[in-house]
């Protein structure tokens, strides 16, 4: 493991040691054909644009805005930035211009880069309500709009600079500059974009950033040969620690976006893979769509059954099982000797579904990628198991913003279906269940999971009464999430705490078991759960649900019926009769849930939830923004 200390000691180290390597392929706005630099080559644009800013008087833990998407745009600024000292205050181009606003000002940024220059116009009317202006804005594509003369293109910035790389005495002020970065500076601001409530400022020092750093290498066995493939948002923490891995092992980074995704998973050829749970759903359903149009659905379930056997089996045999409690000896002696004769009875079955079925599936990837990294949310289970039967490994992490991010994930060569994996070194954990009593050494036990590490921010900006709410004097930060620990260990999340549905008898429900299981349907795209009406707890547990708009009307064309619009199948009898179903199909006793986890009642919402507006930009349910839009449609769900 090593040892830095911080990110700009990481920049340095990278650019010597992976100097001719390839560091970043992009496609340049508006063309099909990628571009690319050298460690090399990269250094120097890094280094021009980091003496500009000095030169310009940008000084030591200054705030800079940096509104851009993923692109190597992002990465150079932000290179830069963390080079000589200076605090990123991040956020993606499709926030909106009073979220822009407020951040901007709660950070007090007076230099703001943007990925274009339509940002300009939306931030300055966003900042409208406050007190406080952009002195400057750097365009990162250069499309400055007429009037705007507080701006400057970041190519002229970048050609300033190059001419400073040969002035000695700027030279030596770039090196005092990052020589003067220490642990405990901050690096970034990341206003959480959060499920509920107003954007808290994040404060995650260079400390946290190397920690990450120091340990991920050897958690992930990943070299300079590694081929990252991301569209991740880097100004989410998770996109970022990716991109930041991907650096400091010397491996490339190739931007793609949804459109290029697969083509360019066949033409890169990717070793590594980060992306969001949404993604892989949105994988999974073009696979099995593709598939099902085919007319191949019955032998690639058939095989896909047996790979997922073969699985079970195996984990058993290697003590790789989601187990909260220890079997008896006997029990598992018995248990272990049928599963090494299972074992030998599919793996001829196995073999033939991977050449016959699964092989040409995984060429679509590329045929090189060595593991996925799942993160930013719960991986649905169906989703795992899919990937797991044909041959992908997922490597599903856990953390939040405010641990900068990873506090567990998966071992590379042991990966438990269910579990986010164990803790990554140098991080303690305490479990506290919903009365306040410590359960942390009570196999199967559950509880509010508490650590304590060198991942863990500083706290959030300008706001020490809600620091105070989730990290103690003693630095225990409290994430919220309701976790179970396994007899060998490993993680496994099973709802967030403030998500806990409380039904009228008492009964504490947790909702995402349930929406994922849901999920699971074909038809059925997204689901929120509730429990309230009225501002009263109720009976019974209640579902949104957002329908999957094609499949549904595949159903209702064989059932002789015409296809509608989301708007207009909410309200078909025959829809209505085809989700019930599905709903009592997937939530039952015999799939494992108690009779008070049952869906009672259900209200198909009229549109499909969007991010930015009911979904965060890790495409996760923002609760309260959708019970406060369907509020009217709970309360009459409850009432009919």
């Amino acid at each position: 493991m090593t040892n830095y200390q911080t990110f700009s000691e990481i920049i340095e180290h990278s650019f010597a040691k992976f100097n001719n390597l390839l560091a970043v392929r992009w496609r340049p706005e508006g063309s099909e054909e990628f571009q690319q630099m050298t460690y090399g080559e990269l250094e120097k644009q890094v280094k021009a644009l980091a003496l500009a800013l000095i030169k310009r008087g940008v000084s030591h833990q200054q705030h800079v805005g940096l509104i851009a998407d993923v692109s190597h745009y992002w990465l150079l600024s932000n290179l830069a930035m963390q080079l000589i000292g200076v605090v990123d205050v991040p956020r993606g181009t499709d926030s909106t211009g009073p979220e822009l606003g407020y951040i901007l000002n709660h950070a007090g940024c007076s230099l703001v880069f943007v990925h274009n220059g339509a940002q300009i116009e939306k931030i300055n009317k966003g900042l409208s309500q406050y007190n406080h202006k952009v002195e400057t804005y750097v365009v990162l594509n250069d499309t400055i709009p007429p009037g705007a003369t507080n701006a400057i293109k970041l190519s002229d910035l970048i050609t300033e600079g190059m001419a400073l790389l040969n002035d000695a005495a700027a030279v030596e002020q770039l090196k005092a500059r990052t020589a003067a970065v220490q642990a405990k500076d901050l690096a970034t601001i990341v206003y959480t974009s959060g499920t509920t409530g107003e954007p808290k400022g994040v404060m995650l020092s260079h400390g946290n950033f190397a920690s990450q750093l120091n340990m991920l290498p050897t958690l992930i066995p990943c070299g300079p040969e590694e081929r990252g493939l991301t569209l991740l948002p880097p100004w989410h923490v998770f996109g970022r620690i990716a991109e930041m891995l991907f650096f400091t092992i010397g491996a490339s980074i190739t931007y793609t976006d949804i459109k290029h995704i697969g083509d360019d998973l066949k033409s890169i050829k990717p070793t590594f893979v980060p992306a969001v749970p949404r993604i892989w759903e949105g994988v999974y359903n073009k696979i099995i769509g593709n598939v099902r149009k085919q007319g191949k659905e019955a032998i690639f379930n058939k095989f896909k059954n047996v790979a997922l056997a073969y699985r079970k089996h195996a984990n058993r045999l290697k003590g790789a099982e989601r187990l909260f409690h220890k079997r008896n000896p006997l029990v598992s002696l018995w248990l272990k000797l049928t599963s090494f004769f299972m074992v030998l009875l599919l793996l001829l079955p196995k073999k033939l579904g991977d050449i016959l079925v699964f092989g040409k599936v995984l060429q679509a990837t590329g045929g090189k990628l060595k593991a996925s990294i799942s993160g930013g949310g719960a991986l649905p289970g169906y989703v795992d198991d899919f990937f797991a039967a044909i041959g992908v490994r997922i490597l599903e992490g856990y953390g939040l913003t405010e641990t900068s991010p990873v506090l567990s994930v998966r071992q590379y060569n042991r990966i438990i279906p269910g579990t986010v994996g164990p803790l990554v070194p140098n991080t303690e954990m305490k479990l506290i269940d919903l009365e306040g009593k410590d359960v942390t050494g009570i196999l199967g036990a559950k509880g509010t999971l508490y650590v304590r590490g060198p991942q863990v921010m500083q706290g959030y900006y300008k706001n020490p009464q809600k620091t105070k709410e989730v990290l103690s004097d003693d630095g225990w930060f409290n994430t919220g999430d309701l976790v179970r620990v396994t007899v060998t260990g490993e993680l496994s999340i099973v709802g967030r705490s403030k998500d806990t549905l409380v039904l009228v008898g008492g009964e504490n429900v947790e909702p995402t078991p349930i929406e994922e299981k849901l999920k699971e349907s074909e038809y059925i795209d997204h689901v929120m759960c509730v429990s309230r009406a009225k501002g009263e707890d109720q009976k019974y547990v209640g579902a949104l649900i957002v329908l999957n708009e094609e499949r549904v009307n595949e159903y209702l064309k064989t059932m002789g019926e015409k296809a509608g619009t989301m708007a207009e199948l909410r309200d078909n009898p025959l829809v209505k009769k085809l989700i019930q179903k599905e709903i009592q199909r997937l939530i039952s006793n015999e799939t494992g849930f108690k009779s008070f986890e049952k869906v009672g009642t259900f209200a198909i919402l009229p549109k499909p939830f969007e991010q930015g507006d009911e979904l965060n930009n890790t495409l996760k349910v923002k609760r309260h923004v959708v019970s406060e839009k369907y509020a009217d449609l709970i309360d009459k769900m409850y009432s009919e």
